[in-house]
């Protein structure tokens, strides 16, 4: 009866353990690069260009990658802020997407460490539920791959757009830990939005599921040639950790830093999409 006691214990330590430590992982991890949008004339010979040579990587990896040509519906995307970007210096992020009569508002906060992404306050107010995820995004920087943690609080059934940092708090109550005036007002950053077409190019097989790839080519609304195209993929926490293959991760790094350096034609040197829209600049 005691070795059976201590059994149990013993069981139930060691899912605690795991389940706390799965709690602490991102639920996902994101591998994003930017494409230079000139080689994006045309649309699906940019696309089968590059997907030729996420072919040929993948096979040099003993990856499979498989063809599948699929487009979502197009959405408008804004960034909100501060004339002074104030939301950003302090790691914030406030994104609304538009898609056919659907509207959702995002307050997401970025951060090179796990610890400070995980404690971050972009809980919506509970009359706007409970929808919070993270995730960490990897880009490749010398060579090397760096990881960018972030969390993230989604509204969908917001009234109105906050017009200053007063009215957010409302819909994201933690916020006031950030210290920020509450009567800054709020904008459409560089009065710019975006027009997003995506579009689903194929899988690629890492060998514990078929993950699916994505270009998403962002316009500047009103304008027919792209100012960026983005090529990602998003891999479930959750999937890697049923493997119980813990160089499946690296394996996935060494596969993307290779696309990256082998692909150095394509490859824009800019890091991240939002930042081009905090960075742009008109030629006036």
């Amino acid at each position: 009866m005691r070795k059976l006691l201590i059994s149990l214990l013993f069981v139930l330590l060691t899912c605690s353990a795991a389940t706390a430590r799965t709690a602490t992982l991102p639920d996902s991890r994101e591998y994003k690069v930017l494409l230079k949008a000139e080689n994006f004339a045309s649309i699906r010979k940019g696309c089968e260009l590059f997907w030729e040579l996420v072919e040929k990587v993948a096979r040099d990896h003993d990856f499979r990658a498989q063809k599948i040509v699929k487009s979502s519906p197009n959405r408008e995307i804004c960034f909100i802020d501060s004339a002074a970007f104030d939301l950003n210096k302090k790691g914030f992020l406030l994104r609304v997407r538009e898609e056919k009569d659907k509207a959702e508002m995002t307050l997401k906060f970025r951060a090179t460490d796990l610890e400070s992404a995980i404690i971050a306050p972009v809980e919506p107010a509970k009359p706007y539920g409970d929808d919070v995820s993270s995730e960490v995004d990897v880009v490749v920087k010398a060579a090397t791959p760096v990881s960018i943690f972030s969390k993230s609080g989604k509204i969908e059934n917001f009234k109105k757009l906050p017009d200053t940092i007063k009215d957010l708090q409302k819909y994201y109550p933690g916020l006031a830990k950030a210290g920020l005036n509450t009567n800054l007002t709020l904008d459409t950053v560089n009065n710019i939005s975006v027009i997003e077409q995506r579009i689903l190019h194929g899988t690629i097989d890492f060998g514990f599921d078929k993950t699916k790839t994505l270009f998403s080519i962002w316009y500047k609304k009103g304008e027919s040639t792209p100012m960026v195209v983005e090529f990602s993929f998003k891999i479930k926490t959750d999937a890697y950790l049923k493997r119980g293959d813990s160089r499946s991760h690296n394996q996935i790094d060494n596969f993307f830093v290779d696309l990256v350096k082998r692909g150095k034609l394509f490859i824009s040197p800019h890091q991240t999409k939002t930042g081009m829209i905090y960075q742009y600049q008109t030629n006036d």
